[in-house]
């Protein structure tokens, strides 16, 4: 197994050997940027056998990036070669099986600020075996098997801003931040945490923490920094949230955990939360809290039954966006007045029709449109033509529902407030007869200028003749082909013939002798023919013995 110090010196000799018999860039592909060259040697340096010290580039072209993904390598470090890497600034040394990080590698990389050891074989680091000096500002880490973190001496690194140790083995992590203050970006995700450390309230830098998919059980927030903008804790078992202390959070994504119930006391002191998620929960119910702030709602995926009343201008008069799709909803009814920019109600099994006065509290905001989606509901069949008149919609994804037809004003009364209105009516089984015409003569002509992709599958289900055939097959066919004789015809002879009634025919004394005499006809004929072909057979015979 090669150790970080051999695979550092060969970037080393690669790149700085004054007495160079190759050009890096003959060996790698580089590319010239404003910060200086790149060179990326990914799989490059695989032959131990390969004399890597001859390998140099021009000195004069400082690296400023150099990655040395895959590879394997063994070469003799020395201090002197190190010191002609000063001016490297971002090193990727990930994939490359790495089973521990050596202090050597980062004796003289003093203007480092990026370094990757991701997807190697790390069981554990130190952080102490970083430059107390060093300019390193970003740290990946992510995609080991660590364990363990340690701080070896209280050395700290102030520099350090963006920390990932995401896909690990960790438990916890102790004292190990103390060593890194100023830190605004940390990923966590994918461990096995079970809880929070206490260490994290200090991280005044803090920004952004990432905790998705690990073991949390709850989540109170007294052990998360005032200033911490951005919480992802998806995909762990909590249940409870706990918030005892006023915090600063933006976003918050609680997706996919085990909450059955909100009071509203955890979001009283979450005043500047601007984006919510709560989807693949067990909520019934959403308590009516004020957040004034709030730009994005995700129900999707819970336990609701109707829209919560609390959802509202009253409440949320900032909300832009509200997704509720994949609940079990008896209908899309609002309960409360509520102006947005999009709308989601997507994989539901109980919703059959939209009514008229469905969207009768769902308005736009101020001097704008809205995007509304209702697609993939397997029981959606009927929609009125009225559903969306008093509102000015962007865009209508009803894609993938049951509906057989659509009403003509449902759409022209949308393109007729915006111009660069789009409608999505793909994967419906639509009956093309003439109530669909209109479909032919406006709403695909106008698709295939504007958004063809549209068009993809738009097919017709029946009647059978049409069957599977996509309606941009008809694009700037001048008959009404959905209307004509012939098709008309068409439908009504397969439909005949395809319908469960049961055909009899009856037989009748004119018909038996009409069907006696054409047979006995067709036997003379066919005896006179083989009696002519057998004389023809004959004659070519007698002729061919005269040669």
């Amino acid at each position: 197994m090669f150790n970080t110090a051999s695979i550092v010196t060969l970037l080393v000799l690669t790149v700085w050997s004054n007495e160079c018999l190759c050009d890096i860039c003959k060996v790698c592909e580089c590319v010239n940027t404003d910060s200086g060259l790149v060179a990326r040697c990914r799989g490059k340096f695989v032959d131990e056998s390969f004399n890597y010290e001859f390998i140099t580039m021009n000195e004069r072209q400082p690296l400023y990036k150099l990655v040395l993904t895959e590879n394997l390598g063994a070469v003799l470090s020395t201090s002197q070669i190190r010191k002609k890497m000063k001016y490297l600034k971002q090193l990727d040394l990930s994939g490359n099986q790495l089973e521990n990080v050596h202090a050597v590698i980062f004796q003289d990389l003093h203007n480092l600020e990026d370094l990757s050891y991701s997807d190697n074989r790390l069981s554990s680091f130190d952080i102490s075996i970083l430059n107390t000096n060093s300019a390193l500002l970003r740290l990946n880490l992510s995609h080991n098997e660590i364990n363990r973190l340690e701080r070896s001496s209280y050395c700290t690194l102030p520099s350090l801003k963006v920390l990932d140790l995401s896909h690990n083995n960790l438990t916890d992590f102790r004292d190990f931040l103390d060593a890194v203050p100023r830190l605004e970006h940390l990923d966590l995700s994918s461990n096995s945490l079970s809880n929070l450390e206490a260490s994290l309230a200090y991280m005044e830098f803090l920004k952004s923490l990432r905790i998705s998919d690990n073991f949390l059980l709850s989540l109170n927030f007294v052990h998360l920094p005032l200033r911490l903008k951005e919480l992802h804790a998806k995909g762990n078992l909590i249940s409870v949230l706990e918030a005892p202390k006023k915090i600063l959070i933006h976003v918050l994504n609680l997706e996919n955990n085990r909450i059955i119930d909100l009071t509203g006391e955890e979001f009283t002191l979450l005043e500047e939360l601007r984006h919510l998620n709560v989807r693949g929960n067990s909520l019934s119910g959403f308590p009516p809290v004020t957040l004034k702030h709030i730009k994005s709602l995700d129900l999707s995926f819970n336990n609701l039954t109707t829209i919560p009343e609390s959802i509202s201008t009253t409440y949320f008069p900032a909300l832009k966006v509200l997704k509720v799709s994949g609940n079990r909803l008896e209908d899309l009814i609002l309960q409360s007045e509520l102006k947005l920019e999009a709308f989601e109600a997507s994989h539901m099994d109980t919703i059959e029709e939209i009514r008229e006065d469905t969207f009768g509290r769902l308005s736009p905001r101020e001097n704008g449109c809205i995007n509304v989606t209702i697609s993939n509901c397997s029981k959606l069949r009927a929609i009125a033509e009225d559903a969306f008149r008093y509102m000015n919609v962007c865009s209508l994804d009803l894609s993938n529902n049951r509906f057989a037809h659509f009403p003509s004003r449902l759409i022209s009364d949308s393109r007729n407030k915006n111009p660069n209105y789009l409608v999505n009516l793909q994967g419906n089984p639509l009956v093309c007869n003439c109530s669909l015409q209109w479909m032919l003569d406006e709403l695909v002509p106008y698709l295939y200028k504007t958004q063809p992709r549209l068009l993809e599958e738009l097919r017709c289900a029946g009647p059978p003749v049409f069957a599977k055939l996509r309606l941009a097959h008809w694009y700037r066919w001048q008959n009404k082909e959905f209307c004509s004789a012939l098709s008309e015809r068409m439908i009504i002879n397969v439909a005949g013939v395809s319908s469960r009634q049961k055909t009899t025919f009856n037989s009748s004394s004119g018909m038996l002798i009409a069907l006696g005499v054409t047979a006995t006809i067709f036997a003379i004929l066919m005896m006179i023919g083989i009696m002519l072909t057998r004389k023809v057979v004959l004659k070519k015979r007698r002729v061919n013995r005269r040669f």
